[in-house]
């Protein structure tokens, strides 16, 4: 007999159907399903923007090396203005603040376009001016940031429009300094747009300063570059000197050309005797007015051609010939002054008979409306006794004067007409001028500024000036030796005073 179910038993047995839900509830939960859709979006972009945001205030820190094609727009910036801070990586935490370091940010800064300020503790090396097409005149600067420097490429530049009375960031080529063979400490500018930075790289710039593309000098050293319109000429060397004497140790020397935008250099036809240079001497290099370049050789004879192009002639035997080449106390590239070119290292010898049979110590070239050559010969007491010649073309000189200078003689730099001009002569102990093209010469006074703390009438800076150049008749700069200071200076009286004008932001 079955047993009888339990009335329980037999509810649950039965097909139940749920009830509907009361009017409305779908809609509210497909909008509250919506609204924490919304939230969740919301709150994703906002961490997207977030983690933009520090993307776009990070520093870009350039390494040291670099792959083949690539092109690294960089200009040595000062951390906080603007803003930007080198990764800590594995730094020590008893390493310098970062805030005190210099490093290198990608940038697109040119000579005529910049946001950006130089790098603290600036130490300038080389100056170049060029003609802004406004009447006036727009200045760089070459040197090393620091030290501290975040990287080990800190080459840096600083431009200025006021001639030094402030200075803005302009992007450098990313390498380092003259101890390396791909570094440079030398600048030249035929323009707004066409630069090189060399010594003993070499590199260029078609667009004012970014990009910089360094070019291939087939295992040569790059002593010295002159430039005018879209045309350079450089003096490429076969050396082994290290640092800022690296135009030492040489075996042969040779006269290149190239046009702005190109990395190809082609010898200049020249002599056979001279299209390879055999001898530790370099030769000087400068241009005469823009028109036509000089070439004083390792022996004294004097090369002379067109800038627009062509084959370079011997036009005749200069009184003096260069000396062994130190660039740490000579003179630097002048940029566009149409004066100076690298001097020579006084108390070094080399055979001559300047100056009476004193022992010859070498010469300095420039060029103003003509060619202008300083004899230096050995003085008695510290001093050096310098002759100075003017050509009208080379084939022949003239003595125009003869003058005894404290310490050695770095660099010559003349502007203005040959009969009339300025004249001035950078020494290891300060400046002398001449205001009648080199007849009669006055020793400059300085303006009490800048890091030296020199007052008028001093001698300048300790150590002197290793390069000197003449912008206009009126307007001239000078780089001390001692590349610490952080300054370089200048004249706007033709000459007679100088002060400093500290590169800064």
């Amino acid at each position: 007999m079955t047993n009888p179910r339990d009335q329980v038993d037999d509810w649950l047995a039965s097909e139940v159907t749920p009830l509907s839900p009361p009017p409305g509830s779908l809609d509210r939960i497909r909008l509250r399903a919506r609204q924490r859709k919304t939230r969740q979006a919301v709150l994703a972009a906002a961490g997207c923007a977030v983690v933009l945001a520090a993307a776009a205030t990070a520093p870009q820190l350039i390494a040291g090396g670099r792959q083949p094609g690539q092109q690294h727009r960089a200009v040595a910036i000062r951390p906080g203005s603007p803003a930007v801070r080198p990764t800590l990586g594995h730094r020590s935490p008893t390493s310098a603040p970062q805030s005190q370091k210099a490093t290198q940010m990608q940038q697109r800064t040119t000579l005529s376009n910049s946001m950006t300020v130089p790098p603290p503790h600036f130490q300038p090396t080389s100056v170049t001016f060029v003609g802004n097409g406004q009447g006036g005149v727009v200045g760089a600067v070459i040197g090393q940031a620091g030290p501290p420097c975040a990287t080990s490429d800190c080459t840096s530049l600083a431009g200025t429009r006021n001639y030094g009375q402030s200075w803005y960031g302009v992007s450098a080529p990313v390498a380092p300094g003259p101890p390396s063979s791909a570094g440079v400490s030398q600048l030249r500018f035929a323009n707004l747009s066409d630069g090189w930075a060399y010594g003993p790289g070499l590199y260029e710039t078609s667009h004012g300063g970014w990009p910089w593309t360094r070019e291939n000098t087939a295992g040569q050293q790059v002593i010295d570059v002159e430039a005018v319109a879209s045309r350079a000429f450089a003096v490429f060397g076969t050396c082994t000197g290290n640092g800022l004497s690296y135009p030492t140790d040489c075996t042969s020397f040779s006269l290149q050309t190239s046009v702005a935008g190109s990395t190809t250099w082609q010898p200049v036809s020249v002599p056979a005797a001279y299209q390879s240079m055999a001898s530790p001497t370099p030769p000087l290099l400068v241009i005469s007015g823009g028109t036509t370049g000089y070439l004083l050789t390792p022996s004294g004879e004097v090369l002379s051609g067109s800038t627009a192009g062509g084959a370079w002639r011997a036009v005749g035997q200069a009184p003096c010939k260069p000396g062994p080449a130190d660039i740490a106390s000579q003179a630097q590239n002048p940029g566009a002054q149409g004066s100076g070119s690298p001097g020579t290292t006084v108390g070094s010898q080399s055979p001559g008979t300047t100056g009476g049979g004193a022992q010859d110590l070498g010469a300095q070239l420039a060029a103003g409306a003509e060619p202008l050559l300083a004899c230096d010969s050995q003085g008695g007491g510290g001093r050096t006794q310098v002759t100075v010649y003017t050509s009208a073309n080379g084939p022949s000189w003239q003595q125009t004067a003869s003058l005894t200078v404290p310490g050695s003689v770095t660099s010559l730099a003349a502007a203005g007409p040959a009969a009339n001009g300025v004249t001035v002569l950078a020494t290891t102990k300060g400046i002398e001028y001449s205001a009648n093209g080199g007849r009669t010469w006055q020793v400059a006074t300085f303006a009490s500024s800048g890091a030296t703390g020199a007052g008028a009438g001093t001698g300048g800076p300790a150590g002197g000036f290793r390069y000197i150049g003449m912008t206009t008749a009126t307007q001239g700069v000078a780089v001390p030796a001692n590349a610490s200071l952080g300054e370089i200076y200048v004249t706007t009286d033709g000459g007679s005073t100088w002060a400093a004008a500290p590169i800064a932001g």
